[in-house]
């Protein structure tokens, strides 16, 4: 099919083959690649209930439909059974890796198993060869990718876990080129528990594309606009670094463990872009200037900053900022920009490793965690020393670190109290989005994302806080679904395509005629699978996902039953399920073309016959 290298290798690390096949229609024609693919393959792969770290869990690498031909098409989706949640869990990561993957001569890559002895995979010229990884085993992401590189090819993408995945810490992550991150979700324990260190792929792709010459003109048109866009001003000046001002004005920052979600600016300021950039901590590196980093992105919103004191560098984002800075009251830049590289050379999501730390410094600040339990740390926030050290033992599993590195749920489950200080959905840490004050719908969308707690799972518009929450919904799935269009294509959510910008560009890639409904339907797709493994997995009672903190909090938005119910009943509605009990039936299943979903739908069914709700 034009658009594609039509082409997935199946790699079984168990036995040490590698398989190439041909990308199925269905698979295209139905989800569209990247974040489509991986929902695609693991629904029918891997069966619910699966534990995430045997050899029956599996990784799914694809591109999107566009990578490395639309401007910003610089996205790789990478998805596995999570270890936090149990459900499929998909990570949007940047850089260069999907260029390289496509020109390799894959659209995907499936990856099933276990190796008994650390291996990498090295992806060129149309061939996939498993290599050992003894040697580079226990190396940072960084180092990782650089002694990679010198046995593969100075330009490739190395995809990487770092000390955190090894040693199976459910919060860790995966990096590209060791600084871009996909986080969320533990897979780099997935990658670890099947010895996986690293994948390196290098290619210039030939896609060849339907109608050429009308596509580079799209494609530039495009590019030229969201370059100038005033929209676009913001990001191309600062990223996201700025964001903490933003969140904390209005009420949603995740400042001191989510207490403190309206910040002042003074404080808020002190984690900023542009506060880095008056203290003189902005620098070209690595020579190149500071705005080239991305790959086909006329954004380029990634900056580098110098950590004071060090000869060593480090771009910061939001998330970062918010989790790892705000939430553990570090607003120090010394020990916060110190904080994020370790979080990243180590391989730990940055969001879940702050979360986690924020909610231990509550529990000690509150007398719940002693001096003891905490090894003689003063874990209180702002402590920028103890921050550091806590990484360093969530990441080798040391200490408190070793209950931690399970994830902020499981760790207040193992130590037996601070579950109500706890701010996660389904086992997934909030991100830096405190659901409240004009945000406060956005409760809906974590409490439906496939996923858990995620912030790039659609958003509703902004409202004022007495707006019904049922009346946030439809914004909210109308944002979802346009940000799971653009993972299937590959593309960067910070660049302001609409979806007739991407129906466009695949119309002319591919040479179809699909319509906007057509691409959209991949988001139904994906909640409806994703629904039905909520329900399998357990994650029946919606108001029971709701933390505490947000019933019970007077700076926060005190949300209740009835008002929660009422507004999943209504995302029911609006996904074409039953609205009482959120399933899909028979026929719609047979209409989505995922009637492999089938058996599972009848299961959950009989799941929810039995189920009593807790009042």
């Amino acid at each position: 099919m034009l658009g594609y290298t039509n082409k997935i290798a199946r790699v079984n690390l168990s036995i040490g083959k590698v398989s190439i096949e041909e990308t199925p229609e269905w698979l295209i024609n139905t989800f569209i690649g990247g974040k489509g693919f991986v929902y695609g393959i693991l629904s029918r792969e891997v069966k619910p209930g699966t534990n995430p770290l045997s050899s029956d869990n599996k990784i799914v690498v694809a591109a999107g439909a566009l990578a490395g031909l639309a401007p910003a098409s610089a996205k790789t989706i990478v998805g596995a059974v999570s270890p936090l949640s149990g459900l499929i869990h998909d990570t949007s990561v940047g850089e260069w890796f999907s260029y390289m993957l496509r020109g390799a001569g894959f659209d995907a890559l499936i990856i099933e198993g276990a190796s008994k002895e650390p291996v990498y995979l090295w992806v060129n010229k149309g061939k996939v060869e498993i290599r050992d990884a003894s040697r580079i085993w226990g190396m940072t992401t960084r180092e990782a990718t650089k002694a990679v590189r010198e046995e593969t090819n100075r330009a490739a993408s190395v995809m990487v876990i770092g000390p955190a995945g090894e040693n199976l810490v459910k919060i860790s992550n995966i990096m590209v080129e060791g600084e871009r991150a996909g986080g969320r979700g533990g897979l780099g324990a997935v990658f670890g528990s099947k010895k996986l260190k690293a994948i390196a792929a290098h290619g210039v792709p030939d896609i060849k594309v339907a109608d050429p010459n009308g596509f580079l003109n799209a494609a530039l048109d495009i590019y030229r606009r969201f370059q100038t866009s005033p929209n676009t001003a913001e990001s191309r000046e600062f990223g996201t670094t700025n964001g903490l001002m933003y969140s904390g004005s209005i009420g949603t920052s995740p400042a001191f463990n989510y207490g403190r979600p309206r910040l002042e600016e003074e404080l808020a300021r002190k984690l900023t872009g542009a506060h880095f950039k008056e203290l003189g901590l902005e620098v070209n590196f690595p020579q190149k200037p500071i705005k080239i980093v991305g790959a086909l992105c006329p954004i380029k919103c990634s900056r580098w900053f110098r950590i004071p004191g060090e000869e060593d560098y480090v771009k910061p984002e939001y998330e970062t900022l918010g989790l790892v800075g705000s939430a553990t009251g570090v607003f120090d830049e010394k020990y916060f920009l110190k904080a994020n590289r370790l979080v990243n050379d180590l391989g730990l999501d940055a969001i879940g490793a702050g979360n986690v730390i924020g909610w231990a410094m509550e529990l000690y600040e509150k007398g719940l965690l002693t001096k003891e339990e905490t090894g003689g740390l003063e874990l209180r926030f702002g402590n920028g020393e103890a921050l550091i050290k806590m990484i360093e033992d969530i990441a080798y599993q040391r200490g408190l670190g070793k209950v931690l590195a399970q994830g902020v749920a499981d760790a207040a489950e193992i130590l037996g109290k601070g579950a109500e200080y706890a701010v996660h959905f389904k086992k997934i840490a909030l991100p830096a989005w405190y659901p409240n004050g004009p945000l406060r719908g956005l409760v809906i969308s974590y409490l439906t994302a496939d996923v858990g707690g995620s912030h790039l799972r659609g958003w509703p518009q902004m409202h004022d806080p007495d707006t019904p929450l049922k009346n946030t919904v439809e914004s909210m799935i109308n944002d979802r679904d346009r940000k799971v269009v653009m993972d299937s294509m590959g593309l960067c959510v910070f660049n302001p395509y609409s979806v007739e910008d991407m129906v466009k560009l695949y119309n002319l890639a591919t040479g179809k005629n699909v319509n906007n409904e057509y691409v959209l339907k991949v988001s139904t797709r994906i909640d409806t699978i994703a629904r039905i493994w909520h329900i399998l997995l357990g994650y029946v009672d919606v108001w029971s996902q709701v933390p505490r903190k947000m019933i019970v909090d007077e700076e926060g938005p005190k949300y209740k039953r009835e008002e929660i119910e009422e507004a999943v009943k209504e995302f029911y509605r609006l996904r074409g399920w039953d609205t009482e009990t959120g399933l899909p039936s028979h026929e719609y299943l047979r209409q989505l073309g995922i009637e492999w979903m089938i058996p599972y739908r009848d299961e959950a069914e009989r799941i929810l016959r039995q189920y009593s709700p807790k009042k």
